[in-house]
Order: C-alpha cells, then sequence, then structure tokens
C-alpha cells in the first residue's frame, strides 16, 4: 500500500519549525538590540565603531580586487579611487575620535596613496564639535579626585573655544590665583573608553590590507599607536613644552630665545586628561589677512616659524610634529613695547619627535651633500635609510606624490588612454603606471626597518611650514633657513665628537697616548671647520643664485609689462616636476607639491 503523507502532520510540522525560527530570530534580534544599547551606553560606541569600519574596509577591499582592472579605463579606474576615498572619510567621520587621527595619518601619507585619498581626507583637520561642559565635566572629577571644575577654577568658559578631535579647550581662571587666566585642555570622556577597541581596529584592518593587496604596512602601525598614545597623555604635552623651552634656553640664540614662547604649564591643575597652561592672546596663522590688517610683517613671521622649526630639526633634535598654523599665534613681543615687534608663541605640544644623534646627523649631511651636489654622499645616507630607489626615496622624503589618478602621457604621447612610455623606456597602460608606482612602494617599504621613524614626521614638519610659507605668499626662502641650521647643527655635532673625552680610549690598544689625541682631535676639529665652510658657501652661492634668478625675472616682468609672481617655491615645484616627469614618463600636477 502506497504511502500517503498526512497534511495535517505536515502541517504541524511547518508551524513548530516556523516558530523554532521565529524563536531563534527574536532571540538574535533582542540580543543584538541588547548589545547595541550596552555598546552605547556604557562603551561610548566602540563595538559599532569597530564593526563600521571592518565594514567598509571590507568593501573598500573588495572593491579594488573585483573591480580595480587594466581594461576598464582610466575613468573607471579613477571612480574606484573616489569612491574608496568617500567611503573611508565618511568612516573616519562617523566614528570620530581616534579614527580621525587615522584618516590625517594617512592625509600625510600622499606620497603613497592615490590623490583622491589625499584630497577627500584632508578636509579632517577641520574643527571637531565640541561637547557640552557637562559632557567633560566628569573627566576633572575623575582626574582630581572628586574635585568639581569650581573647586579648581573661579571661572570657567561655558563655550569651547577650541575643539579637535580627542579634546576641547576652555579658559578660566585658577581658584589658586584669579588673576591668572588660563587655558584648560580636556581629553572628551568617550576617548578613554574607546582607545582599546580603536587601536584593535586600527591592527586588524591594517593586517587585512596587508594580506588582500601584499602592501607591507604593519610596521607603520606600531609607530602610529605610539603616537596616538603619547598625544593621549597630557602629562606628556607638558613635559615636551617645557622641554621644547629649556630648548631654546640652553641652544638658542638671542634673537631666537626672545622671538619664541611657549605658555607655561600649571602643575597642580595638569594631569594625564587635563592640561592648564597660562592663555596667551594673540592672532592666530590661520588668519593670514588678519595678521596684515594688524601690522605684521609676513617677512618677519615666517622667518621666525621657519628658524624655529630648522632649529628644531638640525639643532635641539625635539621636533614639533604638528606645526600647523592654527598651533601658532603671533602677539606684541612684551620685551620691546616701543616698536612692532613679532613674538612667536608656539601651542599643542602632543606630538613630538625625539630624533636620535645619527638621524640627525645623516639628515644633516644629506642637506650638505645636497647643497654641495655629493652625490655618493646622497646615494650611501639614502641606500642605509633602505631607500635605493632614488625616486621613490624623493617622493616618500618629499612627500610629493605623481598624481596617480590622473596621469598624463608624456611629451612624445599626449593620449592618456593609449600606452606610455614610463622613464625605463617600457610602454604601459594608465593601469600598468599605477600597478608599476605600487610595485616600487612596496620594493621601499620591503626594508621598511631600515627607515628612521623620524624620517616622516620630519618631512611633514618640512611641508607644512612650507605650506604656512606660501599662504603668506612664499616671503622667505625657506630652503635658505634650512640650510643655515643644518650647517650649524652639523658642525656641532662634529666639534662635538671631536672635542669628546671618548676620543681618548681606542677600542683596541686601550687608552690612546695624549700626543695621538692631540693631533687628531686638531684634524677633527680643523675638518669639522671645513665642512662648515664649505656647506656655508654652498648656501651663499645658492641664495645668489636665488637672487639673480630674480632679479632676471623681474627686469624680464618690468619690460614687458606683466606681473611677476614667481619666487624660490615656485622654482622648486618646477625643477620637482621636471624631474619627475623626466624619470616616470608623465606629467605632473603641481599643486601635488602642496602639503
Amino acid at each position: 500500500m502506497p504511502f500517503v503523507p498526512n497534511a495535517g502532520n505536515f502541517g504541524r510540522a511547518w508551524h513548530r519549525s516556523q516558530r523554532i525560527w521565529t524563536c531563534k530570530a527574536g532571540w538574535a534580534a533582542g540580543i543584538i538590540v541588547v548589545g547595541y544599547v550596552y555598546d552605547r551606553q556604557f562603551q561610548a560606541s566602540a563595538m559599532t565603531r569597530t564593526t563600521r569600519a571592518f565594514w567598509d574596509i571590507a568593501v573598500i577591499s573588495a572593491d579594488y580586487k573585483i573591480n580595480f582592472r587594466a581594461e576598464r579605463g582610466v575613468e573607471h579606474l579613477n571612480r574606484i579611487h573616489e569612491r574608496s576615498a568617500k567611503r573611508l572619510l565618511a568612516c573616519c567621520r562617523e566614528n570620530g575620535g581616534l579614527f580621525i587621527k587615522f584618516g590625517q595619518s594617512l592625509a600625510v601619507q600622499s606620497a603613497l596613496l592615490p590623490p583622491p585619498f589625499r584630497r577627500e581626507l584632508s578636509s579632517l583637520y577641520d574643527n571637531a564639535p565640541s561637547a557640552p561642559v557637562s559632557h567633560i565635566a566628569p573627566v576633572i572629577e575623575r582626574c582630581f579626585l572628586g574635585q568639581t571644575i569650581d573647586d579648581l577654577f573661579t571661572e570657567f568658559s561655558s563655550e569651547a573655544v577650541a575643539s579637535a578631535s580627542v579634546a576641547q579647550v576652555h579658559t578660566a581662571r585658577l581658584r589658586s590665583d584669579p588673576d591668572q587666566v588660563v587655558a584648560v585642555k580636556i581629553q572628551k570622556p568617550e576617548i578613554r573608553k574607546q582607545i582599546g577597541w580603536d587601536l584593535f581596529a586600527l591592527r586588524t584592518c591594517s593586517r587585512m590590507i596587508e594580506l588582500v593587496f601584499d602592501i607591507p604596512i604593519m610596521w607603520s602601525v606600531r609607530e602610529i599607536e605610539q603616537r596616538l598614545c603619547e598625544e593621549l597623555d597630557f602629562e606628556r604635552e607638558g613635559n615636551n613644552s617645557e622641554l621644547a623651552q629649556r630648548d631654546l634656553t640652553n641652544l638658542g640664540d638671542r634673537w631666537m630665545k626672545r622671538s619664541v614662547y611657549i605658555p607655561k604649564v600649571f602643575w597642580d591643575v595638569t594631569r594625564k586628561e587635563v592640561l592648564t597652561t597660562e592663555w596667551i592672546d594673540g592672532t592666530s596663522l590661520v588668519h593670514p589677512t588678519q595678521l596684515a590688517h594688524e601690522g605684521w610683517s609676513n617677512k618677519d613671521v615666517m622667518q621666525l616659524m621657519a628658524s624655529l622649526f630648522a632649529f628644531q630639526i638640525f639643532v635641539t633634535g625635539n621636533v614639533h610634529g604638528d606645526p600647523h598654523p592654527g598651533n601658532i599665534l603671533v602677539r606684541q613681543n612684551p620685551l620691546n613695547l616701543n616698536t612692532k615687534e613679532p613674538q612667536l608663541v608656539l601651542l599643542d605640544h602632543g606630538l613630538y619627535v625625539r630624533e636620535s644623534n645619527t638621524f640627525r646627523r645623516q639628515y644633516a649631511e644629506f642637506w650638505r651633500a645636497a647643497m654641495i651636489g655629493d652625490n655618493k654622499a646622497m646615494k650611501r645616507i639614502a641606500t642605509s635609510w633602505g631607500m635605493p630607489d632614488e625616486t621613490m626615496f624623493s617622493t616618500m622624503v618629499s612627500l610629493k606624490a605623481p598624481q596617480l589618478g590622473n596621469m598624463h602621457a608624456n611629451r612624445s604621447n599626449r593620449d592618456t588612454k593609449g600606452p606610455s612610455k614610463d622613464y625605463n623606456g617600457s610602454k604601459g597602460t594608465h593601469f600598468d603606471q599605477q600597478m608599476e608606482m605600487k610595485a616600487r612602494a612596496v620594493a621601499a617599504l620591503r626594508d621598511s626597518l631600515k627607515l628612521p621613524p623620524e624620517l616622516v614626521f620630519v618631512t611633514r614638519n618640512m611641508n607644512i611650514v612650507r605650506a604656512n610659507n606660501q599662504s603668506l605668499g612664499t616671503p622667505v626662502n625657506r630652503v635658505q633657513i634650512l640650510g643655515h641650521y643644518a650647517a650649524r647643527g652639523l658642525r656641532m655635532m662634529l666639534l662635538h665628537e671631536a672635542t669628546s673625552s671618548a676620543r681618548r680610549y681606542d677600542h683596541i690598544h686601550g687608552v690612546a697616548p695624549r700626543r695621538d689625541t692631540f693631533f687628531s682631535r686638531i684634524i677633527s676639529v680643523a675638518s669639522a671647520e671645513w665642512s662648515y665652510a664649505t656647506f656655508c658657501i654652498a648656501l651663499w652661492v645658492a641664495g645668489a643664485g636665488m637672487a639673480v634668478y630674480d632679479l632676471c625675472g623681474r627686469l624680464r616682468a618690468l619690460v614687458s609689462g606683466k606681473t611677476y609672481s614667481r619666487n624660490s617655491e615656485n622654482v622648486f615645484d618646477e625643477a620637482m616636476r621636471r624631474t619627475l616627469e623626466n624619470r616616470l614618463g608623465y606629467q605632473i600636477d603641481t599643486s601635488l607639491f602642496n602639503a
């Protein structure tokens, strides 16, 4: 007898299965809702932000893996860069906090990324929204063991005067000294809960990118993590500011000492999440038109700024890592109230780079070699830093990248969609050129253990100063100033080595004879002075050459009736453009050189 299924049993089984799945879905939804509420209320949305980061990085990776194909054309490749950059920007903005810092770090590495990433992520430098006082008051109470704002300050501004990704600044008056106006920098309370998850997301996403695209970037993650943790320690920031002041006092010349000021730290109201410093009234470099309206000379201001950071790079070895215009104020020098004399006030000392003596000497020697045309020395130093590829070395150190997303053909072939010749003479499409640059960047990063960790931060400092110089109309020859302090710093290091008591000892024969020590010191001192003299002569020749070039340009403009707008920065941009075109085989947009 054939089997006949019972319709009633089948219906009951189907309803039972439906109830089970509905129950499971309900439990899953409940767990998700509870987890979301817990994350939002007690973890400052840390898990949600991490999930969002994983999802966006996975989508971007899949997009490149699936759609980045040679046969799809230039416009298609550029659209991939555009939408990936916009997705990454949206992720950083929605997550906020340390993700803003991550995005800013990527924006700095524009030499290794397609141009849309640089354009999109640079907007992360805009001011972040501030939190109400009631939101940051618990941070003060936690740091000062139950003391409130009213216990520490007689006045406290209800609105933040400045706000960044991880902290905001209020003006106040000290309870212990009511006449003293101070700036109180307070870490946003959610940062403490988010930092562990955010660093986990950074490591995981970086590992994912390294595995998917075969780009060795994990070496940089450790450096970024260290710098971020240092920036979140406000007591360290206070120590950095005092170290910068000691450097000025001990190593600065008379002009530098009187022309640069660093606000005093009030340690009795400073903790790891709260920093209290002297409030200084001044005009920010963010507003160059206001500087001009107040009668400040752009040349005097820029001379001070370029000299200060060159002094840090080549003389002291303690370098401010973020000298953007918002961190620099200009005020009347209180030591001279009779005449108009600017004084720079340097703010935000959270990110500092400690240069090793080896790196500082090599960097100064690299500048000397560049000035006197010693190509062998330049090659030797670049190779010791793991950069045998000179073009990629120049790109990474200068943070000046060829515009991969908008390449044009070389002079012999202007059609970007057709084949073009690279600097080795081989033919390749737009896709091939981008893959070639990726391969060269990967090859450069393979030997990343040799790359000095200070290098990226120092060149970032120099390029921000360069952008500041351009925003003020390029009133000074920045390269001449850097060269002057490189010569001074190299001379100090060579003389210190020549006169050091360590020279009295020989690793093989023990104590060196007094006569040998005396004559070797004389020779070393003479060598140091000769090195300094040749460096200064090269700087003088370069300066004279630029002056002649400028004079000829002005005379031609006078004869032709045109406006002369060329300056040293324009000349260096043009020289860099020609060099990269000759080596890489395609035209460069010089706007890329703006850091």
